[in-house]
Order: C-alpha cells, then sequence, then structure tokens
C-alpha cells in the first residue's frame, strides 16, 4: 500500500466543479448561473478561513473552462505591493487570451485583504482599464481591509461555516473511499474530531489524515495527535474567560498558545461571540465591550512583535469589569 503521505487528501478530495462544493444553495446557483450565461462580474470570495472561498473561485474557474495559461494565481500575502500590481498583474491582464470560447484571462488573489491600501488602489484602477480582456477574483478573510472603491467594483459572496451534518457527510464519504477502518474504539473521537473543526473543512481533513495509520497493510482510524488538539486549547480558553479568570488566562496563554494558535484565536473567538452572545452579556465589560476589544486585538496583530502580549491584552482589557478575576 502506498504511504499514506504520499497523496493529501485536502487536495486529493478538494472539489472540482460548483457542485461538488458544500455552499449555501444560493450562493451555488447565483455561480452556476454565471458559469451558464458566460456573463462573468468581477468576483469577491469574503469569509472566515477555511470556509472554501479559494477552493470555490477555482472549482468557477474550472466550470467555465478557463485555460490554464489564462489564470494568474497571486497570495497577496506574499506579493502586496504596487510595484507587483503594476509589473506583474498589470502585464497580464493587458494581454489577450487565446481561448476561443471564453477570450478572458483571469487574477486570482488569495488572501486579498493583505494588498497594502495603495496596492489596492492601483489594482481598482487596473481592474476597470482591463475589462475587455481580464477578470478579477479577490478572497479575504477580513474583508473590511478592502478598501471601500476597490469593494464596490467586486460582485461579493460571503461564504459561512457550512452545517455540521454535511461536513460529516463529506468526511465519511472519504473514509469510504480511502476504506478507512474506524475502531468502535475511536468512534467517539471521530465525532469529537468533527465537531471541534467542522467550521474549518481543510483542517479537518488534514487532521483526519494525520490521525489515519498503517496497521498490516490497512488504513485505520486512530487519534494519534489527540493532545496536541488546538481546539482544545481554545475551548480551554473560552472555560476560562467566561469564570473571568484572568490568571489562569495568562498562564495558559503563555505556556499553551502557539503562534498559529493565536493566528487563528481571532476567527474562533468572533464565531464563538455570534453564536453564543447570550453567555458574555454579563462577562467582564459585557458583550460589547468585548467585541470593541476584540476588534482592536485584531487589527493589532499584524503589527505587534509579542504576538503573545497582544492576546493577553485583549482578554485582560475585554475582562476589565470583572474585578474578581482580576485578583490573584
Amino acid at each position: 500500500m502506498a504511504n499514506l503521505s504520499n497523496t493529501l487528501w485536502v487536495v486529493k478530495y478538494a472539489p472540482k466543479t460548483i457542485d461538488e462544493t458544500i455552499l449555501d444553495k444560493e450562493i451555488k446557483k447565483k455561480l452556476k448561473t454565471i458559469v451558464k450565461t458566460k456573463e462573468i462580474p468581477n468576483l469577491g470570495f469574503f469569509g472566515p478561513q477555511g470556509t472554501g472561498k479559494t477552493t470555490t473561485a477555482k472549482a468557477l474557474l474550472n466550470d467555465l473552462g478557463v485555460n490554464e495559461e489564462d489564470i494568474l494565481f497571486i497570495n497577496a500575502s506574499d506579493v502586496n505591493s504596487v510595484e507587483s500590481v503594476r509589473n506583474r498583474i498589470k502585464p497580464f491582464a493587458e494581454s489577450m487570451s487565446s481561448n476561443e470560447e471564453l477570450p478572458l484571462r483571469f487574477v486570482l488573489l488569495d488572501e486579498a485583504d493583505h494588498l497594502s491600501p495603495q496596492a489596492q488602489a492601483a489594482l481598482r484602477s487596473l481592474i476597470e482599464a482591463v475589462y475587455p480582456t481580464a477578470r478579477f477574483i479577490l478572497t479575504a478573510n477580513y474583508p473590511k481591509k478592502i478598501i471601500p472603491a476597490l469593494h464596490s467594483r467586486l460582485q461579493v459572496f460571503v461564504l459561512s461555516n457550512p452545517p455540521m451534518k454535511k461536513v460529516l457527510n463529506r468526511i465519511v464519504d472519504i473514509i469510504e473511499s480511502e476504506e478507512v477502518i474506524v475502531p468502535e474504539e475511536y468512534e467517539e473521537d471521530l465525532i469529537k474530531l468533527v465537531e471541534n473543526y467542522y467550521k474549518d473543512i481543510r483542517k479537518l481533513i488534514q487532521l483526519l489524515q494525520q490521525n489515519t495509520v498503517d496497521v498490516n497493510g490497512e488504513k485505520v482510524f486512530k487519534p494519534v495527535a489527540k493532545e496536541n488538539n488546538q481546539n482544545e486549547i481554545f475551548s480551554e480558553y473560552v472555560k476560562l474567560f467566561r469564570k473571568e479568570d484572568v490568571k489562569s488566562l495568562r498562564e495558559l496563554i503563555y505556556k499553551e498558545f502557539t503562534d498559529n494558535d493565536i493566528i487563528e484565536f481571532w476567527t474562533l473567538m468572533t464565531n464563538e461571540l455570534l453564536e453564543n452572545h447570550d453567555k458574555y452579556e454579563n462577562v467582564g465589560a459585557g458583550l460589547d465591550n468585548i467585541i470593541l476589544y476584540l476588534n482592536e486585538g485584531q487589527k493589532n496583530h499584524e503589527f505587534v512583535a509579542n504576538k503573545h502580549l497582544n492576546l493577553l491584552a485583549f482578554t485582560i482589557s475585554a475582562l476589565l469589569a470583572g474585578a474578581e478575576g482580576l485578583e490573584d
């Protein structure tokens, strides 16, 4: 049997068409209309990490039958300057496609919220100038970082976390396709894995593969990485936050949170507050103040050198009204 690491399941089972995606019914319907009519606007796919923004963009391009040479994929977190727009994107977008059925070139700007305001301004002008020859697709976790003038030139689709049932069905399909054996003693661990990570399908599939091992030539689900479950750390944070236990939170942040945990924290906490808002009305300075401090902490994240200190500053600020939690 081939080594489990030879093929990444997150790549192997990425949707190739719009029909294969786990999208909201209305969004899927609108995208299929674009495919059918070939009336293609500049597009924005916005939403939290792991909701399938880039996958959806690629599936759309595949359904449209776009030639590979007519697609320029750029990760804007690496290429985000005005010079990149002028020297790399502009020449590509101005050149003609050889595809007679769909004579357009496509620029897919992943993580476009990392573009500098100056680069976004240059891109805004370019989008209008090259409309006869090119279309732009932008993805972003934080659409508020997209300047209004650029945002208004896009038809925006806001992607949300799919229902857990749909994600579970997708995971079951992968397990069946890979012929993975799930021992009865680990069934609850598999369910817990889905419950913890269904909002980030990419990570869920990665963890599924990481926890599938070769046993006598058969693929067996065995939760070997349970103790490193990032969601367990966040769950512990939430529990202590609701108790306003600043001392324990301080220790948790510095001893347990990795840099990657902190990167994901802001999205996880936003979702937590939105989904369980009633549980935070009387926590610390109250729900509204927690949201304001969360917004400040998220904005500061990209600029501060000490990410742990920034997370701790948000935590203490948000709980400032909780006098009991501030006592050691």
